[in-house]
């Protein structure tokens, strides 16, 4: 209940933000949805690999998109599930020429160096351990910091760009992984196989797993991010949405909005080659927020060659159907694709009539960059008047529309390639053209080519399931991750740093292990993941109300403090418990907080 009191303000104000300016846009092909269904997979060792696949437009044929690891310790008790790793399978791990490109500064393309299609992919996230990438990053910053700048300016802005470049690629992997999980809530194969805090922990680590220090959020912190994150994407997405649509309208131009279902991430603006008819009298331009020439008064479109639609529209401008008596027939030329969760204004993707403008752009943001804190070595941080500078620059540009947020950009370039690739709503001849100027967009040596994902996705998936059945591959894995789990309960912060260090000293000849029996371990573990279960329900009853029982149901409470009862109370419960024990007025469940509390080795009174 507690998960759905958070998610159910988002669900009901979605439709309203989105199907509000509906009639504003100029026509809507047919939609066809793409067709989710999620298949499982069992592995070794009590798990189960959950896989996501979505149907090809224009193809009976379907693609595996997002892979999930579910610890199920091999029994039915969902208390004790735990989800692992996520894999975005249209990714591929780069190849040597591909990290060597990676390396060279100022090199903003993609050129076609191969990709690792066949091996072991490379885990996205791991749910389990989401802070390590965090305590990686930084440890990273301060080694090129301390350690690597001081060595030279090509030195310097070679290992910057590289590890800019991993950045970006995993930020791309999450966003394509966060936009393919979103779309899962009303899917029933989905609701079957995954549970709603399931769902929402995905879509919550994977939004986060791209920010700075998001990787250090707490379980207890999940719906709140979650819904925090999610409201304002869809202030973002209203805002953009209405300033465009008004933007189009002023200028005479025709507003298309497009994504998946009520997802409509992106809008295409077009204009009707019978306004671009000579008629003597010129017409009136304001491009502010639009980033484009003006249309009217450009010899390109006059003699425009590329790819058109004919629709119809009625006396007052609505769109029809062409057997609609009166309607009234316009040939519509695309000039721009936006996306529409950049925050502040919409974000430029793809201009028509000036296919490079969009990467040009993103260029000299990049090279700016490199050439400031790479071969200058001017660090923000260490230069305090560029700080202050840089920061009222950006604030200002901000302001006025200047795309200067690198992982929104990312984002938005993400979400259009997802949604161009499993769309089909949008005319094949349009997808082909707006893939290809998508393709020119790429700035990332280590990126994938669009038009190589439906392979790269069915092959990484193939080598996901020999990984999953190797007997010393994924199912090992699991069990390393269990000693750690346990590990990690069991040991406090100094014990385990003694561990690692006898690992790192006898170059891993020593490895601890909590229990070499995998089912006693597996056991452990369950009964620990239930105990923790009920320890955050307990946490959540104790913050919301003074009294529980006037807000839960006292039936809930009592189940969870029984339950710590019957797997072994952990010392850590005895806050919570004590905390439960002093707000209700409830005899029974007093009773079993005080069995607990004996349990864990304290006094009732305690």
């Amino acid at each position: 209940m507690r998960w759905a009191t958070l998610i159910f303000p988002v669900v009901a104000m979605f439709p309203v933000v989105a199907m509000f300016p509906v009639v504003a846009m100029a026509a809507t092909p047919d939609f066809r949805p793409p067709d989710f269904r999620v298949a499982r997979q069992p592995v070794a060792n009590g798990a189960e690999l959950l896989t996501v696949f979505s149907s090809l437009p224009d193809s009976a044929g379907e693609i595996p998109l997002v892979s999930v690891l579910r610890d199920s310790l091999g029994d039915n008790d969902s208390d004790n599930d735990r989800l692992r790793y996520v894999w975005v399978l249209t990714s591929a791990r780069p190849t040597v020429l591909q990290h060597a490109a990676a390396f060279v500064p100022f090199f903003y393309w993609r050129p076609d160096l191969g990709k690792n299609m066949d091996r072991k992919p490379a885990a996205t996230l791991d749910l389990g351990n989401t802070s390590k990438v965090v305590w990686n990053a930084l440890a990273q910053s301060l080694v090129q910091a301390a350690a690597i700048d001081s060595n030279g300016a090509l030195i310097r802005a070679s290992t910057r760009r590289y590890r800019a470049n991993l950045a970006d690629q995993r930020q791309v992997n999450l966003m394509e992984g966060l936009t393919v999980i979103s779309q899962l809530e009303e899917t029933p194969d989905a609701k079957a196989l995954l549970s709603e805090p399931e769902l929402l922990e995905m879509q919550a680590r994977l939004a986060l797993g791209g920010k700075t220090l998001g990787g250090l959020v707490t379980t207890e912190r999940l719906p709140e991010a979650y819904y925090k994150n999610r409201v304002q994407t869809e202030e973002t997405r209203g805002h953009n949405w209405e300033l465009l649509r008004q933007r189009a309208e002023a200028n005479g131009l025709y507003f298309d909005p497009l994504g998946f279902a009520r997802s409509r991430t992106h809008a295409l603006l077009w204009i009707a080659r019978e306004d671009l008819v000579a008629n003597g009298q010129p017409h009136k331009w304001d491009g502010r927020f639009l980033g484009i020439a003006d249309p009217f008064n450009d010899s390109r479109l006059k003699n425009w060659t590329g790819y058109t639609e004919k629709r119809y529209f009625d006396q007052s401008g609505l769109p029809v159907d062409a057997d609609t008596p009166g309607a009234n027939p316009r040939e519509l030329i695309p000039l721009a694709l936006y996306a529409l969760e950049y925050p502040k204004v919409p974000l430029l993707l793809a201009d028509f009539r000036d296919t490079r403008k969009p990467k040009r752009r993103e260029m000299l943001s990049l090279a700016t960059g490199d050439a400031v804190s790479g071969m200058l070595g001017v660090s923000k941080w260490g230069n305090w008047p560029y700080l202050a500078g840089s920061m009222a620059w950006n604030f200002v540009r901000s302001r006025h529309g200047d795309p200067n947020n690198r992982a929104a950009r990312l984002k938005a370039y993400s979400q259009v390639r997802r949604w161009l690739t499993l769309d089909g709503s949008i005319d094949p001849a349009l997808r082909a053209d707006l893939q290809r100027r998508l393709e020119i967009l790429g700035v990332n040596p280590l990126e994938e080519s669009v038009f190589e994902e439906t392979e790269i996705a069915e092959r990484q998936y193939n080598a996901l399931l020999r990984y999953a059945a190797d007997p010393n591959g994924l199912p090992a894995r699991l069990d390393r991750d269990r000693n750690t789990e346990m590990a990690a309960r069991r040991h406090g912060v100094p014990a385990r740093t003694g561990l690692r260090l006898a690992k790192w000293s006898t170059l891993g000849i020593y490895s601890h292990r909590e229990s070499n029996d995998s089912t006693s371990l597996a056991a452990a573990v369950g009964r620990e993941r239930r105990a923790e279960r009920q320890i955050r329900f307990l946490e959540t009853v104790a913050q919301s109300s003074p009294q529980p029982e006037v807000v839960w149901n006292i039936a809930e409470v009592r189940r969870a403090v029984n339950e710590l009862i019957v797997t072994g109370v952990p010392a850590r419960s005895a806050q919570v418990v004590a905390r439960i024990m002093q707000q209700t007025t409830d005899a029974e469940t007093r009773e079993l907080c005080a069995r607990a509390l004996a349990g864990a080795g304290l006094a009732a009174g305690q």
